[in-house]
């Protein structure tokens, strides 16, 4: 599961309406990033969430990679996502030390952030409870 942290509003909508998830090229320079974005594979769990002390922790949105291999558009690396749950969910019970990641895209290790992400995914694609 791949968390996309501190992207503004404006970036939001446009990754939502074209379906994807970019990383400029420039983070290509760190590693750490660009590997965990180059990671990303079909089916994968992807998820754009914000942090702040005033608002806490919310996910805006939630979805699923289509594909194992990235493209490059312009300034940018790609990877198509179909995104099943938009909005705003406020997250209140959390280990903040876990989620205060200052990072573009890492994997999410927190298992109540986690929890959440799927919860709102298999409402949405009427999974089971099991699931």
């Amino acid at each position: 599961m791949s968390a996309v942290f501190g992207v503004d509003a404006c970036v939001v909508e446009t990754t939502l309406n074209h379906g994807v998830v970019c990383v400029d090229k420039t983070y290509e320079k760190e590693r750490e990033v660009f590997n965990t974005f180059r990671s990303i594979r079909a089916e994968d769990v992807v998820f754009i969430k914000s942090f702040t002390p005033q608002s806490g922790l919310q996910i805006k949105a939630a979805g699923v990679a289509l594909s194992d291999y990235p493209a490059e558009h312009d300034a940018e690396v790609c990877i198509p996502v179909k995104w099943v749950w938009r909005g705003k969910k406020l997250i209140d019970e959390f280990d903040e030390t876990c989620s205060q990641r200052g990072d573009l895209l890492y994997e999410e290790h927190n298992i109540t952030v986690q929890k959440e992400i799927i919860d709102l995914i298999s409402s949405k694609l009427h999974l089971p409870n099991e699931w």
